[in-house]
């Protein structure tokens, strides 16, 4: 009776062990595409650089900011920015300055932070 009776127990943990498998990616399916960027990112040019505002929705403490050259340079090719370190606050604005010429190039730019995690933006010119 009780070689049945454990039979029983590990015919129904069989069975939630396939549904707790079945629904774990089903979980991940529908929380993707549901994150929202934590920061903003907005430029401006002018004839001695570009600043570039960045404004947090979500994101807050030691961020970093990097921009590599997507396209667009008629001569030579800018140069990368990688991890320029600056502090953002929880909902507001931080101007970060690049001094240069302007050139054309779109950019790939990332912003990482410890509360808000990694937004990357495409194209930023």
């Amino acid at each position: 009776m009780n070689t049945k009776h454990n039979h029983k127990k590990s015919a129904f943990a069989a069975i939630g062990a396939a549904i707790a498998a079945a629904a774990v990616p089903a979980a991940l399916i529908t929380g993707a595409g549901t994150a929202q960027a934590a920061t903003t990112l907005n430029t401006a040019s002018d004839a001695l650089g570009v600043t570039v505002e960045i404004t947090s929705t979500g994101s807050e403490g030691l961020c970093f900011y990097s921009a590599e050259p997507w396209f667009g340079w008629s001569t030579v090719k800018p140069l990368p920015v990688y991890k320029v370190p600056f502090y953002l606050q929880a909902n507001q604005s931080h101007n970060l300055w690049f001094p240069g010429i302007q050139t054309g190039t779109t950019w790939k730019a990332k912003v990482e932070c410890p509360v808000g995690g990694v937004d990357f933006f495409n194209p930023v010119y």
